[in-house]
């Protein structure tokens, strides 16, 4: 399990462990990453399932006794491999949940037994597409087998989340289940209502079988003090999301944060640098037209458009700078300006601002008519394969990694993208170049969305379906510089996403005359 580190780093060790959720990889992990992808080369029984894609994690450790000053590291994958969740060289699973002679393996063996009952029942037919096909008493059974497989499997999924015991930094223990209580109990901002809420905050499937909940669980347990830690992808990109062979990332969202707040209670943490960035924001933010019924303001890249549980600066926060309104909830008339429309965090550019209820109404309108007109100005991580078309990919929400999105022809919300290349130059960043239409090239291009979903922009940009060449500084679908430490963001060659709402043509609430707005692109 604890591996030693071998390394020719001669710097100082870190100062504060790893921002799991925002970071530049140690030296330190990109050497323990080394030594796992050379062991992993070693085995070519699991080359195949690999390439697929998995994603891999290391810890890099010290012993608690002082006089111990060697490096050495852990390491973990997401899930299984090969079937496995405890392959020797590796961390071990929280909670087993594979023992064959175990509760959970036992119970799963019941609900399987219940599928195949249906199976026979149902024959070919799936009974909710063609009720018809079924007699009265057939429907009946089918259902009620049905509603016994989703109470036990939910009661079986319930059971599992109570045997995970989570530690943290400071020694304490609590079930996963009541992790995931706390904190979000803690991020409401009325806490009182959370079980009448509770249902909006349940556990996803999975969850505390990642990487980096693994390896601090190990670390914590056998007395290991942590010094950096880092996650790294290998294999192909999974057909509903974006992933580079060999690139970094984060632990996720939905199932990792929850849990990593708590167990890096009593860690020296690094703050992220957008944290403290987004401090500065809103003195950035430009009024480009005002009027008594709108303005149209200059948001600066990671600036949130509406607040967030996170509390980070929000345009909603410049708003109550720049226009108070009367705080006595008893008047029903009262409106605080607000925004129209939403640009990601990390674009910049045209917003739009409404000062009066109908005015918001008027515009809302427009938007939902698809009337406005807007232009975005983006520099590329390659050449597209044409240089001009239309990108179709329909979108939804990664229900476990938030905010992220995904590519899904089932469920997904249709989506369309105009796209014009405007400038093609040599890419001098050194970027990695992963598809054979590509040439080290940095494009200049114009997006006209005809939708405007989540990510749309960002994601038909980097898919492989799409045009296979991700956003510069995209740190959510990009290739290189995904994340950046307080110690490195500013000397990265591209500090942002470089995405920009360049123009935009809607009709005045009030006049109902055109308006067309520009904003000068700042890269």
């Amino acid at each position: 399990m604890l591996h030693q580190l071998q390394t020719t780093y001669c710097g100082e060790l870190p100062h504060q462990f790893t921002n799991p959720f925002c970071y530049e990889p140690h030296p330190l992990c990109l050497d323990a990453a080394s030594q796992v992808r050379a062991f992993l080369r070693e085995h070519t029984e699991w080359h195949q399932e690999i390439s697929n894609g998995k994603m891999f994690g290391v810890l890099v450790v010290r012993s608690a006794d002082a006089e111990d000053t060697s490096l050495r590291f852990l390491a973990a994958y997401s899930g299984l491999l090969d079937g496995r969740n405890d392959i020797p060289y590796f961390v071990p699973p929280i909670y087993d949940y594979l023992r064959p002679e175990g509760y959970f393996q036992q119970k799963q063996a019941e609900i399987t037994k219940i599928n195949e009952t249906i199976r026979q029942l149902e024959g070919s037919v799936n009974m909710d597409s063609h009720p018809e096909d079924y007699t009265r008493l057939q429907r009946v059974e089918i259902a009620a087998l049905k509603r016994i497989r989703r109470q036990q499997s939910e009661a079986l999924q319930d059971w599992l989340f109570e045997q995970y015991n989570i530690m943290n930094a400071r020694a304490q223990v609590k079930t996963l289940t009541q992790v995931f209580k706390d904190y979000y109990r803690e991020q409401m901002l009325h806490p009182e209502n959370f079980e009448v809420n509770q249902s909006r905050h349940h556990i996803p499937s999975g969850t505390g079988e990642c990487c980096a909940p693994r390896l601090l669980q190990y670390a914590f347990q056998h007395h290991l003090q942590p010094l950096c830690m880092a996650e790294f992808w290998l294999g192909r990109s999974p057909k509903d999301e974006v992933r580079h062979h060999g690139q970094f990332y984060p632990a996720c969202n939905k199932k990792c944060r929850p849990l990593l707040h708590f167990m890096l209670q009593g860690l020296d943490v690094e703050e992220s640098f957008l944290e403290r960035h987004n401090r500065e924001l809103l003195t950035q933010v430009r009024t480009l037209y005002e009027d008594d019924t709108i303005v149209v303001i200059d948001k600066p890249s990671g600036l949130l458009s509406v607040p967030s549980r996170d509390a980070q600066a929000s345009v909603l926060d410049w708003i109550r700078l720049h226009y108070a309104t009367p705080s006595d909830s008893r008047d029903e008339d009262a409106y605080t300006p607000a925004p129209v429309h939403r640009l990601d965090q990390d674009t910049s550019g045209i917003l739009i601002i409404a000062k009066t209820r109908d005015a918001l109404r008027h515009l809302q309108h427009q938007f939902y008519e698809h009337t406005v007109r807007k232009t975005y100005t983006a520099l590329l991580d390659g050449r597209p394969a044409s240089d001009e078309g239309l990108i179709t990919l329909p979108l939804r929400r990664d229900p476990i990694d938030s905010p992220r999105q995904m590519v899904d022809y089932e469920h997904g919300k249709p989506c369309r993208t105009r796209y014009k290349v405007i400038q093609v130059q040599e890419n001098t960043s050194g970027m990695t170049i992963l598809h054979p239409h590509q040439s080290g090239c940095i494009t200049r291009i114009q997006f006209f969305p005809e939708t405007g979903r989540t990510h749309q922009l960002r994601m038909h940009s980097a898919h492989a379906d799409g045009l296979a060449c991700p956003i510069v500084g995209d740190k959510l679908y990009g290739r290189t510089h995904l994340f950046a430490s307080p110690s490195s963001y500013q000397s990265l060659l591209w500090p942002r996403l470089m995405l920009h709402a360049t123009t935009i043509d809607f009709i005045h609430p009030c006049t109902l005359q055109p308006l067309h707005i520009e904003s000068p692109v700042p890269f």
